[in-house]
């Protein structure tokens, strides 16, 4: 590899640590908690158009300012204009976690979890491994670098 590829390279690397970290960052710290009243929750049919027809519910959970997606389980647990608490993130508007005003625990939707910590760390690491180590590993990045650039547009839109 001669040096202007050795630093192309590197340029690409830090610009996807960046990006990595100002994903985990907006994930990471606290947002702005809004306290709302539940305007509607929606079950919608997801069907998957294999041989095995199989298909889930997904839930969504309505509020004045906000529209976002929640787990079955805490789905059934609220009820239409009760209050449900609820943390936007700073950079991208995101909601992080959410939870009934009177409990404890925060609920966090799997794919938030998956976009805002899970691929940007995958990243991370892997450009670590990659560049400390002297690994082979130009597919595999270049495949978490995509994922990475797909996340950044689904956390803007």
């Amino acid at each position: 590899m001669n040096e202007a590829q050795h630093k192309l390279r590197l340029t690409v690397y830090v610009i996807s640590i960046l990006i990595a970290l100002v994903i985990i960052a907006d994930f990471a710290l606290p947002g702005k908690v809004i306290t709302d009243k539940i305007a509607k929750i929606q079950k919608s049919l997801e069907e998957y158009y294999n041989a095995g027809g199989n298909y889930h519910y997904s839930y969504k959970i309505s509020t004045n300012k906000h529209e976002f997606s929640v787990t079955e389980e805490f789905a059934v647990l609220v009820k239409e204009n009760e209050e449900i608490e609820y943390s936007v993130s700073q950079i991208f508007k995101k909601i992080n976690w959410y939870k009934q005003p009177s409990s404890d625990g925060k609920s966090y939707y799997s794919l938030r979890i998956a976009s805002g910590l899970v691929l940007p760390l995958l990243v991370v690491l892997s450009i670590f491994i990659a560049y400390r180590y002297k690994k082979k590993m130009n597919t595999l990045l270049f495949v978490l670098q995509i994922l990475l650039i797909a996340d950044l547009i689904f956390l803007i839109v």
